[in-house]
Parts: C-alpha cells; structure tokens; sequence
C-alpha cells in the first residue's frame, strides 16, 4: 500500500459467523429502507484504513482473496435505484461520522484526495483485483462505460489507468528478456553487453502504476519456479523490493511534504491460508494463521507492532507437498498484484 499519508492500517481478523449489517445511506434512512445484513461465512483477515469499516485488502479461509486499488480519473460508480438502496455496497455510507472526523482532525489532510463526496455520501475511487487458490484472476472497474470485468491474464495489476490500457502498453516491451543480449557488431568492433541484466535494458524505472507494473510483471514472469511456501512467500519479497517506494522521492509538486512511499506490503499463501506482510517502518515479515482464528472474536492487529508473527512469535512456513507456481499465492501492495498474482497500490 502506497500513499502520501499515514493511513494508520490495522490488521483485521474476522471468524466465521461474524455478524454485519451495512450501514444505510441517507436516502433508504428516509423511505424506511432496512440494512442488508449478513454474516461471515468464512473467517477473514483484511488490513484497514484510518480505522474506517473498510477493508483495503485481504483473504479469506477458503483462498479468496481480494484487493482494492486505486483508481482516481476513472472510476463512475452506478445509481442505485431508491427501492433497492438497502443493498448499497459503496465502500463508505458514514458520511456524517467521515464528515465530523474531517471537522475535528481526526482525517488528517490528504485523504480527501481519496474520499470523494457524491450527493453527501463518501466513496472512494477504487477498482478490485480477484484471485482464488487455483489462480484464476478478475479485475473489475465501474466507469462511465458501465462495468467490466477483466480476466487477470498476467496475474499483476495496479492503480489507475484501467487494465486494458496497462494490457496495451506492456506492448512497448516485447523486447524484454530475461537472457542477455547477444554482442552487438559494428564494423569491426563488438561491444559486449556489461555485466548481467541486458535482456532488461529499457524497463522503465519510474515509480508511475504503468511503469511499476512492467518491472513486476516482467520479474513475476521471468524468475525461477518455486517449490515451497517459504521460497514463494520470500520470492514475492524480493519482487516487491524493485517497487518499493521510500519517503520523499515521490512527492506532489504543490505540495513537497505529501509524498507517497510504501506503507505496507502484503503476501497471501492462499493454499496453506496466510498472509504475510511487513511494514515501512520494520522490514520484519510478520505472519497472520486464518487456522488459528479464534471462533467467536474479532481481532483487530496494530502492524507497526515488532511482532515475528502475531501468534507465535516466529516466522511458520509450511512447505507444500507441490510446486507453487504463483497461482497459488497471492500479493500486494498498494500498487501491483501477484500470483503470481500481484496487485501495485
């Protein structure tokens, strides 16, 4: 996860059969319109934002995962007819509690580049990238188009432009390799390449969505089978690694101190139902178990915490009886996707 301000993100442990009833806009609260509610029918563990009801990104104990990305410029979210608006899934219908938590500082400023307020409701300008443990993968965005949903087919996405534009662009690599060049020949000179790595010369090296999703999408592709959960788990770290955005290279220009970096990274074993994430501040991958989810209680996890991992105090790999191939795992970060399936936010 990528942005310009501190989103205070906890790590939010749900078990199975936990209750939920969907906050009404104020327009059902006006025709008596009742909540939809629901429970869990699966445990859950997601990471939140700005300790808001929202879940950025997360798993589920049956190998679904889902991630939502940014998506500023594009994104146009369908009306709800009135006689239905009971269902609303907009992601905030709090608008009076988001609204005071601005007035008293509790929001700190920043993050009304992300709230976008339509008709007194907030919502957030997102497009949702989803995996399951086979690896098959949709992304799915609401423009002004109508909605689309896409078959992940390279297993990476990032914010916006949409996905068929990223498809497209990654057309002006085709030269890309991961086998050196082979010397170049002029006349009577030749001109080895230097050192290893030419196969890669021209992959672009700015911290842009577009830009960061070709390097990903390239070394998800190009680096050596995995065999084990650890290989993979510590494999989707070194990739994130060439996407990792450290404070102050990224700022905006009207504004010097609002620069993005790396908050959070995330890596999801979808087989063996773990996610692993580490922190800006502590580059210590830390582990949640959804097999150990207490039935019954919700936990909500501080990441900044120096924690190993959140149960057992230490790192736990479970080495899979198969090859992993990255259809199996799932990562993300908040601006790619990874499994590979990686998500870039």
């Amino acid at each position: 996860m990528e942005y310009m301000i501190d989103l205070m993100s906890d790590a939010i442990v749900e078990p199975k059969d936990y209750p939920h009833t969907a906050l009404l806009p104020e327009k059902c609260a006006k025709i008596n319109q009742q909540p939809l509610k629901w429970q869990n029918k699966h445990s859950l563990v997601y990471l939140d934002f700005l300790h808001l009801p929202v879940g950025s990104d997360g798993q589920n104990e049956a190998g679904l995962s889902v991630g939502a990305l940014l998506f500023p410029g594009f994104a146009k979210y369908q009306d709800v007819p009135l006689d239905r608006c009971g269902v609303d899934s907009r992601e905030l219908q709090d608008s009076p509690r988001i609204a005071k938590s601005f007035e008293e500082g509790f929001i700190p400023s920043g993050v009304e580049q992300i709230l976008k307020k339509d008709d007194h409701e907030y919502s957030i300008e997102l497009h949702y990238s989803i995996t399951d443990k086979s690896g098959d993968g949709i992304i799915i965005e609401f423009t002004d188009q109508g909605r689309k949903v896409h078959e992940n087919t390279i297993g990476v996405m990032t914010n916006s432009p949409p996905y068929d534009f990223h498809m497209l662009n990654l057309r002006n690599y085709v030269h890309l390799s991961k086998y050196a060049h082979d010397p170049l020949v002029l006349g009577k000179d030749q001109f080895d390449p230097t050192g290893q790595g030419s196969g890669l010369l021209g992959t672009p090296g700015d911290l842009t969505p577009p830009s960061r999703l070709v390097r990903v999408a390239t070394l998800v592709h190009f680096a050596d089978p995995v065999q084990t959960s650890q290989e993979a788990v510590n494999l989707v770290f070194h990739i994130m690694n060439s996407v990792d955005i450290p404070r102050g290279v990224a700022a905006s220009h009207d504004h010097a101190d609002n620069t993005d970096y790396t908050e959070w990274v995330v890596a999801k074993d979808l087989t063996n139902k773990v996610l692993y994430f580490r922190v800006y501040e502590d580059l210590t991958i830390r582990a949640i178990h959804l097999d150990k989810v207490m039935p019954g209680k919700k936990l909500t996890l501080k990441v900044g915490n120096l924690l190993v991992d959140l149960w057992t105090s230490q790192m736990s790999f479970n080495p899979l009886p198969h090859t992993l191939n990255f259809k199996e795992l799932s990562v993300w970060t908040p601006t790619v996707t990874l499994v590979t399936r990686v998500n870039l936010a």
